[in-house]
């Protein structure tokens, strides 16, 4: 606490002064100055001064403003008193916002985290899910890839179940999905509070059986009107630089080829002289006529096209404004007063993409409305709406396709034309062949009542919302024109087709409940019973339609071909009562009691219905501690709870048999007639029932030195029961697939630790301030029941973890045809046909049968073993920030301290898993069993003889150079995980990194403002990762596929009035 009085004696009664914010110095308007025990009040200025009369020299003021420790000060005779107020982030009276309601800190129970909201305030951040990554322990953001407008995938506490699961989002009560947070306006977000165990979460039944996240927006207050600005420039955080010399390329190509039964490549003497030439000499031209076909163009390109088609510097720019007030309303005559406040905002955010060539964007318009009335002091009424409109504007064939361009390819022909290469073809779809355009709108309006009765000690509320979403969808694939020589340009339809989609989502939430608090003598009891229910219907129209008349005009009345029209509907319904009731004993034994019957429309009837309880015990050790130990430790709470959800994340319908229709695939008078398909047996509707996740969490709370120190520690269990999955085998005579039953359970154990540290000190005569935290977090998941007594591979086995590899052991490279006599390897030679040389990965074999073979089942392994796992391990986050004289500087790390990564794809394996694709400098340390001769030497490039190609090379990293060795679709030869090939993708990223200066007062007083704060920052700005040079380590779910994630850097404002 900091506190600095300036004193002034005197004879009046007349108090003034300011009160100013301990970090950051900036004046607080609207803070409360009351005199104690009276109702003699008021508010600061707009720049924090203020000004009462006070009864007696003797009085005491109390201060206090929303979000900050309140103060008492004695007057003792002074006519001046400026106060500091210290933030009360760290404080345990903090208020956190829970299911239906708030706590205090201090009086948690349960497992609940609440994000640090000044570590997301100062990041020009787009998507509220960026900023959350490595704030919270446990909590899990990930991106499949860094494309504009990107929704995340948000986790708690590890693996949840194998029919999926995610947390519930609830943004200001509302249930929201991820997409919701990618389209809300970060700047609206008031709180972020995340609910881990079965006890915090129990009170909102089926949707939360993996976790809550609930988000908070801001509400009017103090009367200010802020603006904000970014300006962003992004590039490519981490694309493979494939070897671009055409003479290398050529040669490890045709090398790749000849090693196979099939000769894809036939160069020339003349070819290898040209790309030798080129090697040697860029200014030799890329492209000429075919010595063999003058009417056509050859090439000889030396191109990374990463380069090419990436831009480096894509523009984006976020603008914000928020005006919020608060205004009293006296009637003289009744002494009524009526309270208004509101919070309205506009969010425009523009997100360029990576491509260069073509539009590549999403954009979001976003508007909020929060008003507030409170005509009588038992009343509040609350209208909060939100609107939103975003645009995803790109063409329809994907960029990431150009990863399989060949270096030696070239765009251009020399009259312009698109060249009749990949890149050729790839750059005229980009640019000619067809757009994609996805257009989002949404609105939703929440109305809430708050009656206040029996001296506030009851609340009822009833509260309304109504969701509608619109999803418009249109691409199209037009004509584009090729080069294939001089004169010679030809119409090419990879696709002519318009497709119009529309899809609209309605959604209905009613929630009744009655809040009651109590305290009698140390004793203090909180209850709350309610109503819940939830309706959504989503519908969709889509048609489709080939043959375009005009591709200037791709739409479907200007098509020919024949229209295919689609249609769907689904809908759902939730019905649920809830209950928690809180005990606290003289503020130091804490007993909460959750409960909730929930009821689901995706059952059937008889099994819809499950009643889920949660209890949780806690103890405020540090409440009878002496004076000599709370001085070191102030803080100490020791938590327990225990409880079931039901999860509900299996579908509308499964319960319910159908007949789909089709199309048969014979001819008949000419047309393929329509068909109705038998149903199978599907889901068995007498087993078919709630998914139940039951969670036991054990936690400790410390605060140490006034909390300026705080550590929390948690252990967990979560069983995950009756999942559903395909039960017993039947006889094959049957002729289907058994029906699925809930016949499988789940365990996940996990841990998770969080440190922070926060303090202020004077330098130099003014306050500097440091905060640090470090989130570490750890699960396991492992299945505990599956019906699989073969113990297969190609399904869940009991006693398996989550994420197992198995793999063969490396035993080094065949040296000798002896030794390829001796080990039969014929069994996992990809597509049986390569021939097994000197050179070829040799393996362990395990069970000694002379053969190296993939077993099936882990009963009987042949000669494969657990080699690792794919699922992350040991999540950190580590944040730091410091403030002095107006500066501050924030900074982010994250990573993952352990996960095992099998390269399955083109941008590690390259011409080894088929020809034509790119070759990349970690695999010129390829098996070469002797030296090229001195004749072929002479042809070489000098840098082929500088990269040592033509030298024998026995003790390679690779094997010999083989296209098709590592095809990804036989699940054979270096396609099979093995032991030499598996990477550590554990990584540690440089998130962010913020530099701020914030203008003085004084110099803002002449101005009219009260705040002016200027940034810079960077995001993804550097990686610590084995894997880096072949992958984003944050992209390994995408086989190496994924659209660039961005590094940025940023320049920006911020205003307050």
């Amino acid at each position: 606490m900091l506190l600095m009085g300036h004193f002034t004696y005197a004879q009046g009664r007349i108090i003034s002064g300011s009160v100013l914010d301990s970090e950051t110095n900036q004046p607080l308007p609207g803070a409360s100055i009351m005199v104690k025990g009276t109702t003699t009040g008021v508010v600061t200025d707009f720049d924090g001064n203020f000004s009462i009369d006070v009864p007696a020299d003797d009085a005491t003021l109390v201060v206090s403003y929303i979000g900050f420790q309140a103060q008492e000060l004695n007057v003792d005779g002074n006519s001046a008193i400026n106060v500091l107020l210290v933030p009360d982030s760290q404080a345990l009276n903090e208020v956190v916002v829970v299911g239906y309601g708030t706590q205090k800190k201090i009086n948690l129970s349960g497992s609940v985290a609440v994000v640090d909201m000044k570590q997301l305030e100062d990041r020009p951040i787009a998507n509220v899910s960026q900023g959350l990554q490595g704030t919270v322990a446990n909590l899990n953001i990930s991106f499949a890839n860094g494309a504009p407008g990107s929704t995340a995938s948000i986790n708690i506490r590890g693996y949840t179940s194998i029919n999926g699961g995610s947390p519930l989002i609830m943004i200001d009560g509302v249930p929201s999905s991820e997409a919701d947070l990618t389209r809300m306006n970060p700047n609206d977000i008031a709180s972020i509070s995340v609910l881990k165990d079965a006890s915090s979460a129990a009170i909102y039944g089926a949707r939360a059986a993996f976790g809550v996240v609930l988000v908070t927006t801001k509400e009017g207050g103090q009367s200010k009107i802020t603006y904000s600005n970014s300006f962003i420039w992004g590039k490519p955080t981490i694309t493979p630089n494939p070897i671009t010399d055409p003479y290398i390329f050529s040669r490890l190509l045709d090398t790749a080829t000849n090693n196979t039964p099939w000769d894809y490549v036939n160069y020339t003497d003349e070819t290898y002289a040209w790309a030798k030439a080129r090697s040697e000499d860029p200014t030799v031209p890329n492209v000429r006529l075919d010595p063999q076909n003058p009417n056509r163009w050859q090439y000889m390109g030396d191109t990374n096209w990463n380069k090419y088609f990436f831009n480096s510097a894509a523009f984006s720019q976020n603008h914000n404004i928020s005006i919020s007030g608060k205004k009293e309303i006296v009637d003289p005559d009744s002494e009524k007063k009526e309270v208004i406040s509101y919070y309205v905002s506009a969010n425009h955010t523009l997100e360029n993409g990576l491509n260069r060539l073509a539009e590549d964007s999403w954009e979001r318009n976003a508007l909020r409305s929060k008003v507030s009335i409170t005509p009588y002091k038992w009343m509040d009424f609350e209208n909060n709406t939100f609107l939103t409109f975003t645009n995803r504007n790109l063409p329809t064939y994907g960029i990431t396709n150009i990863y399989n361009l060949r270096p030696t390819d070239v765009v251009k022909n020399p009259d312009g034309t698109w060249a009749n290469t990949d890149a050729g073809f790839a750059a005229a779809r980009m640019i000619d062949g067809g757009k994609t355009a996805i257009t989002e709108t949404g609105i939703q309006t929440t109305n809430r009542l708050n009656l206040y009765l029996l001296d506030k000690a009851l609340t009822l509320t009833a509260e309304h919302t109504f969701k509608k979403d619109f999803d418009r969808r249109h691409w199209d694939g037009t004509k584009y024109k090729i080069g294939f020589g001089p004169n010679d340009v030809r119409e090419q339809v990879s696709e002519d087709y318009a497709y119009e989609a529309l899809g609209e989502n309605k959604y209905n939430v009613l929630n009744l409940y009655a809040t009651y608090a109590k305290e009698i003598n140390n004793h203090n009891f909180t209850a709350i019973v309610g109503y819940n229910r939830e309706v959504n219907e989503y519908e969709w129209y889509s048609a489709n339609r080939d043959n375009l008349i005009s591709s200037d005009l791709p739409n479907l009345a200007l098509a020919t071909g024949e229209q295919t029209v689609g249609w769907a509907y689904s809908d759902w319904a939730l019905n649920g009562v809830f209950g928690r009731l809180n005990y606290i004993y003289k503020e130091r034994y804490i007993l909460e009691l959750n409960g909730r019957y929930d009821g689901s429309s995706r059952f059937p009837r008889e099994d819809r219905y499950g009643f889920f309880p949660s209890v949780s015990l806690a103890w405020i050790a540090s409440k009878g501690f002496s004076e000599e130990v709370s001085d070191v430790i102030n803080h100490l709470k020791f938590r327990i709870s225990s409880g079931s959800l039901g999860n509900q994340n299996v579908g509308n319908y499964g319960h319910i048999n159908t007949m789909s229709t089709g199309q048969s695939g014979y001819l008949i008078d000419g047309e393929y007639p329509k068909t109705v398909y038998a149903p199978g047996l599907g889901i068995n509707p007498n087993t078919y029932t709630w998914e139940k996740v039951v969670t036991t969490n054990f936690g400790v709370d410390l605060g140490f030195f006034d909390n300026s120190l705080n550590l929390s520690v948690d252990n967990y269990v979560r069983n995950t029961i009756g999942m559903l999955t395909p039960s017993q085998e039947l006889p094959g005579v049957l002729g289907t697939a058994p029906p699925s039953a809930n016949a499988a359970d789940l365990q996940t154990y996990g841990w998770e630790f969080t440190l922070g540290y926060k303090n202020n000190f004077m330098l130099g005569g003014s306050a500097f301030d440091f905060g640090t935290s470090l989130v570490l977090s750890d699960n396991e998941t492992t299945i505990t029941r599956f019906d699989n007594d073969g113990q297969l591979f190609s399904q869940w086995r009991e006693g398996a973890k989550v994420g197992e590899i198995w793999g063969l052991e490396n035993d080094g490279f065949f040296q000798t045809e002896e030794e390829i006599a001796a080990l039969d390897e014929s069994a996992i030679v990809p597509w049986g046909a390569l021939s097994i040389v000197p050179g070829w990965p040799k393996y362990v074999d395990r069970d000694g049968d002379g053969k190296i073979l993939r077993g099936e089942s882990a009963n009987d392994p042949k000669d494969l073993k657990l080699i690792g796992n794919s699922r992350p391990r040991y999540q950190i986050g580590l944040n730091m920030n410091m403030a002095w004289k107006g500066f501050d500087v924030s900074g982010f790390l994250q990573g993952v301290g352990k996960m095992d990564y099998y390269p399955t794809n083109y941008l590690f394996w390259g011409a080894y898993q088929q020809p034509y694709a790119n070759m990349y400098p970690h695999l010129l340390d390829f098996y070469r069993g002797s030296a090229d001769s001195d004749a072929l030497r002479a042809q070489h490039s000098q840098s082929y003889l500088d990269a040592g190609l033509a030298d024998a090379n026995t003790d390679a990293e690779y094997p010999v150079l083989q296209s098709w060795l590592a095809d990804s679709n036989y699940g054979a030869g270096l396609d099979i995980p093995q032991t030499k090939y598996l990477k550590s993708a554990a990584y540690l990223r440089l998130k962010n990194i913020t530099i701020g200066y914030a203008l003085p007062k004084n110099l803002l007083d002449k101005m009219h403002i009260s705040k002016l704060r200027f940034f810079m920052t960077g995001e993804n700005i550097y990686e610590w990762s084995t894997i880096k040079k072949h992958i984003d380590p944050e992209a390994t779910g995408e086989r190496g596929y994924a659209y660039p994630f961005h590094r940025k850097f940023s320049v920006g404002m911020n205003l307050t009035f």
